[in-house]
């Protein structure tokens, strides 16, 4: 099945391409902020999640000069040679290998993650698995895209379903990733009103980070297999590395954002005719906003002094659970006696966000 605009043309192939890599390298714009957020603030993270962060720049920014290169060749190098339409630049075919190895971690990221919440491998095993699939069939399209070198040859039926598997497995593993997360958080829920609001605002989270990922991964997908002979696929394709490392950046630098709005809601209800709005380091989005409000009088998250979301993490066991618990009112050390917030101790409370896969 194919679409009436699956036509070969200037504006299908390098149009294209050439809007991808514009849209692409704004998202690495994107990337850039949130790794400069990230270090600054969670500077006492583990060392392995300041690795992770800098290599998915790192293949970032690899991944923007190959998609440039591509555009380069593509529409400068041959300007005005309509017959080398059909060429495949070798950049363009390693950028597919980086987009599979930005994916490859930050799923890896999220089944940890997963693994930590839920206390069962068997879990978040068969994403990894999944993922490491995707990352094998992105390997084995790169090599054919520079073996063949001629868009014409590459839609043929070997080797365009390695490329096919390739983005189905990325797409399904997105969307296992944020239903498993989704229902863990959903079944976290209790009694407790404010409870319930917090953890929404966790699925929310997640929903934004994942969701726009799938849906764009999912439309390069559909593109792929409806119209292969122009190259509107492959335009989205240039944003899916860019999305996935922001949705990784952005899970870590909410945690501050998550825990502040605990801290405040907390002490609004214990102490609510003296307190000094807290400064957020990480803005909610409009759509958090509007969805989590509780009503026209109640804009911000609301806990219980005496219920919280406490995570707990048994290191000898290596595991993380979510569950409720009772606050003691003097354990608020986040303010001052004058109701002002109290910057606290880095070492103690950004490592223990980053031991904490709840975000809270």
């Amino acid at each position: 099945m194919y679409l009436p605009g699956d036509v070969t043309t200037v504006a299908t192939v390098y149009g294209s391409i050439l809007l991808g890599t514009c849209f692409g390298c704004g998202l690495t714009g994107i990337v850039f902020v949130q790794c400069i957020l990230y270090y600054k603030l969670y500077p006492a993270d583990f060392a392995w999640t300041k690795a992770l962060v800098f290599v998915v720049w790192l293949f970032d920014m690899m991944h923007t000069a190959c998609i440039i290169t591509a555009v380069w060749e593509s529409v400068i190098t041959n300007f005005d040679k309509p017959q080398n339409m059909d060429d495949i630049p070798s950049a363009l075919g390693l950028s597919v290998a980086v987009t599979a190895l930005v994916t490859f971690m930050v799923h890896c990221f999220f089944a940890n993650r997963i693994r930590m919440l839920t206390k069962k491998w068997y879990i978040a095993a068969p994403v990894v698995f999944l993922a490491f699939l995707r990352l094998l069939a992105a390997c084995v399209s790169t090599s054919e895209i520079i073996r063949l070198k001629h868009y014409s040859l590459f839609i043929k039926p070997y080797p365009s379903w390695v490329f096919t598997t390739g983005v189905t497995l990325s797409a399904s593993v997105e969307f296992i990733i944020t239903t498993v997360m989704i229902i863990f958080l959903g079944s976290r829920k209790t009694g407790f009103a404010n409870m319930n609001h917090i953890i929404n605002s966790l699925i929310l989270y997640t929903l934004e980070t994942g969701g726009f990922t799938f849906l764009v991964t999912l439309a390069s997908l559909f593109c792929w297999l409806l119209m292969r002979h122009n190259l509107i696929f492959l335009g989205m394709h240039f944003a899916i590395a860019k999305l996935y490392a922001n949705s990784l950046l952005a899970t870590l630098n909410t945690r501050k954002r998550l825990r502040v709005d605990r801290l405040t809601s907390s002490e609004r209800e214990h102490n609510p005719n003296n307190l000094t709005p807290m400064p957020s380091p990480i803005n909610r989005s409009h759509f958090s906003n509007r969805m989590l409000a509780p009503g026209a009088t109640q804009k911000s998250l609301n806990v219980n002094v005496e219920t919280t979301i406490v995570s707990q993490i048994d290191e000898d066991k290596d595991h993380c659970d979510i569950e409720s618990a009772p606050v003691d009112t003097q354990t608020l050390h986040g303010f001052e006696s004058d109701g002002r917030y109290k910057s606290m101790d880095r070492d103690s409370s950004d490592r223990e966000d980053e031991k904490y896969p709840s975000l809270v």
